[in-house]
């Protein structure tokens, strides 16, 4: 297994248990207890978790974030398949908004080939397309998150406010049947909230790892999304359950 494999690993069990002993992750991923510090020292170095006597845990509870460049090597099979799904919906001559964050990158890289208008608030992805002449892009104002390059904030709900567009593939922490879409930071909540409402369809990218999982800042209910596009490895009971309340589309 590879150290990003390793890491991934250690980054969902944390996720699902909040804290995890070197000896348990290194019974889990059958290696050694030094690998394992070696793991949790560079994670630690990302800021996604604290080192504790014996283990380590997440940095804030279950709700941490990644860093959009460890987001970047987390998942990549599964993020490439989504993007490609979800850029098969798009049509020449759509408005599409991209929300901020590593699976909808993957869908900007599909979309190049595209005549489009592209709105976004995220600074990597108008640098990913930047060089796309039959693509026009306009960019989000606001206060820039250094840690995933999206812009957010009351200047960012405005200008969405007087946007319309006919798709929002967004991106989100947490899709979950009770608690709908989510993402840990509250203020970044709101600016997505922002931006459903400026599309006609919204249609919610997420890989496996994000289903089930309810983190803190409240987006949508599942019911005011219209499609969600993820993986083969989104386990088969979770989706029969998100189908109630959205389409799903396995990519």
């Amino acid at each position: 297994m590879l150290p990003t494999e390793r890491q991934n690993a250690i980054l969902d069990l944390l996720a699902k248990q909040g804290f995890a002993s070197v000896a348990e992750l290194g019974q889990m991923l059958s290696v050694s207890d030094m690998t394992i510090r070696r793991d949790l020292a560079e994670l630690q170095k990302q800021g996604v978790l604290q080192r504790t006597y014996g283990g380590a845990t997440v940095t804030e509870a279950v709700f941490f974030e990644l860093s959009l460049k460890t987001k970047m090597t987390r998942y990549v099979g599964e993020k490439e398949q989504i993007g490609k799904a979800a850029a098969d919906m798009v049509q020449d001559g759509d408005i599409v908004v991209l929300d901020a964050g590593s699976t909808t990158t993957y869908v900007a890289r599909n979309l190049k080939g595209k005549r489009l208008t592209i709105v976004t608030n995220s600074l990597n992805i108008a640098s990913e397309l930047l060089n796309c002449q039959n693509v026009q892009i306009l960019i989000a104002g606001g206060i820039l998150r250094q840690d995933v390059l999206a812009i957010i904030g009351p200047q960012t709900v405005a200008f969405f406010e007087d946007l319309r567009a006919d798709k929002l593939f967004l991106g989100v922490e947490g899709v979950d049947v009770r608690s709908g879409l989510t993402v840990p930071d509250v203020i970044e909540a709101h600016t997505k909230r922002a931006m459903t409402r400026s599309a006609r369809r919204t249609i919610v990218v997420a890989d496996h790892s994000k289903l089930g999982r309810d983190t803190l800042g409240s987006i949508i209910s599942l019911a005011e999304a219209d499609c969600l596009v993820t993986d083969s490895g989104a386990p088969a009971e979770i989706v029969e359950q998100l189908k109630q309340h959205l389409d799903v589309v396995i990519a």
